[in-house]
């Protein structure tokens, strides 16, 4: 009996390794951390830097120079097992895959990609907003510098035209490659989802290039909500590394049916060692609270530090200080502060 179940097991293993090794890669990212806030919040957290997910994707050459592929990724907490960090919560946009559901085709010069998907407004941003200091920062600064328009963690995944989405069900998107430009152009296909909700509409751009060691980014959206409320946004940003200092910065401005403002981020990383590296971002913002906005006037300051154990591994620190107490500038630990610390371990496979 004992044989014949070792059997059986070195069978499956065997099956599914050549399942994967066909053109298909499970990948991830699994991040933990401790937060500390001044509401006085103990609490841990997942995805506060690197973001923790879970996902499968393949491809596949059909000749010519034309592939095939698909994606499927979950935001899971690593504390809880529960879907998080893209989770659509109470909106009808859940399940297990609730970042990208998608499959495209495509060649070097143009891929068309067709289904769920994280917004290129919003990825596009990560040119002059990413760095050391993650998600902590990134999160409240995206939402500083496009008012709440471009996503927040409150409402991570879009179904009926509200502020905050990363991540769309239902979208078409076409990528461009000519001469070191990237074009994508992507829209929220149909008006209502399978169980007849009326949903908003979106529809997003970007372009990234580089010139020299610049690298450029500029990137717009447009949404309008179930009840027909509508916003527009754009920002630009940049990185470029001198003498060994990575600088970055990014602006956004936009407007929706009752008001508008803008905000600017800016920061650096610089390697204090071969392992360890610091990074600080500074953000501000002009934006009142309206139709869509989840930003209040104000500014925060982050700091971090981190260190990586391998390529694969790294430990981390965060100090965010806020000029306001929101539920925008500490999203990251779920409460309204002016301050958020935090600690933390990501690895990637």
């Amino acid at each position: 009996m004992k044989k014949t179940q070792i059997a059986l097991a070195a069978l499956a293993f065997v099956a599914s390794t050549a399942a994967m090794a066909d053109g298909v890669k499970l990948y991830g990212v699994a991040d933990f951390s401790m937060l500390n806030d001044t509401t006085g919040t103990y609490a841990m957290g997942a995805g506060n830097n690197a973001g923790s997910i879970l996902g499968v994707t393949g491809s596949e050459d059909l000749g010519g120079g034309l592939k095939a592929g698909f994606t499927l990724e979950s935001g899971v907490s690593f504390g809880t097992g529960e879907i998080v960090n893209g989770g659509a919560g109470g909106s009808a946009y859940q399940g297990i895959f609730n970042r990208q559901s998608n499959v495209s085709l495509g060649n070097e010069m143009v891929t068309v990609t067709l289904g769920g998907q994280i917004s290129t407004f919003v990825a596009t941003s990560l040119t002059g907003l990413a760095g050391v200091t993650g998600n902590g920062a990134f999160v409240p600064a995206l939402a500083r510098i496009t008012g709440g328009l471009g996503g927040s963690a409150t409402s991570a995944t879009n179904t009926t035209g509200t502020a905050g989405a990363f991540f769309y069900p239902d979208l078409a998107t076409v990528n461009v490659n000519l001469n070191g430009i990237s074009v994508t152009a992507q829209t929220k296909i149909g008006s209502e989802t399978s169980a007849g909700t009326a949903v908003g509409k979106y529809s997003a751009y970007s372009a990234t290039t580089a010139v020299g060691g610049l690298n450029l980014a500029v990137a717009g959206m447009s949404q309008q909500s179930a009840a027909g409320v509508s916003g527009t946004a754009y920002t630009i940003g940049g990185n470029t590394e001198i003498s060994g200092v990575t600088l970055r910065g990014a602006y956004g401005s936009g407007s929706s049916t009752t008001y508008d403002g803008s905000g600017y981020a800016i920061g650096f990383d610089y390697p204090l060692s071969g392992a360890l590296a610091v990074g600080y971002t500074y953000a501000k913002s002009s934006w009142n609270a309206g139709d869509f906005a989840t930003a209040a006037p104000g500014s925060q300051n982050t700091i971090g530090l981190k260190y990586s154990m391998s390529k694969q591994t790294f430990a981390y620190a965060t100090y965010s200080n806020f000029s306001e107490s929101s539920t925008l500038t500490a999203s990251q630990s779920g409460g309204a502060a002016k301050s958020v610390s935090m600690i933390g371990l990501a690895h990637s496979f």
